[in-house]
């Protein structure tokens, strides 16, 4: 009788085979719940900036109204906004960009992340529905 002592070639190849496939089922699926996690992320984000926002105009920081491009730079989440604001976070999925805009008489503010280049996919993240229509971007 022959005494094996490991697994043939045939049988790695079956397994080599075996495994491929389930990393090409898999893989799209686990690229596709990171993508949603990075989203989730950028609406706390978003969350916290209309947050430090209506800090400053309580505190009576910020007047009038305009618009201001949030950059992402650091894991430090500030109080309030100050003139050129650096908000937390890593950069924001593929490097959106988001784009506040306020009305300090109307205490309202609406933080937008753009999606693409041209600005034409824009998504306001503090409204129920713009951040809905974010996640299933």
């Amino acid at each position: 009788m022959k005494d094996n002592k490991g697994f043939s070639l045939v049988e790695l190849i079956i397994v080599i085979a075996i495994m491929a496939v389930l990393v090409g089922v898999l893989a799209p699926l686990f690229i596709k719940y990171v993508e949603q996690s990075r989203r989730s992320r950028d609406i706390q984000t978003a969350d916290q900036i209309r947050e430090a926002f209506l800090a400053d105009i309580a505190e009576g920081n910020l007047s009038g109204n305009g618009s201001i491009e949030v950059e992402i730079n650091s894991s430090y989440l500030p109080g309030s906004i100050n003139e050129t604001p650096h908000v937390s976070g890593h950069v924001i999925g593929h490097g959106d960009t988001f784009m506040a805009l306020y009305d300090a008489d109307g205490n309202i503010v609406g933080i937008y992340v753009k999606t693409d280049y041209y600005g034409s996919k824009q998504y306001n993240l503090t409204t129920e529905s713009g951040a809905q229509a974010y996640r299933d971007a």
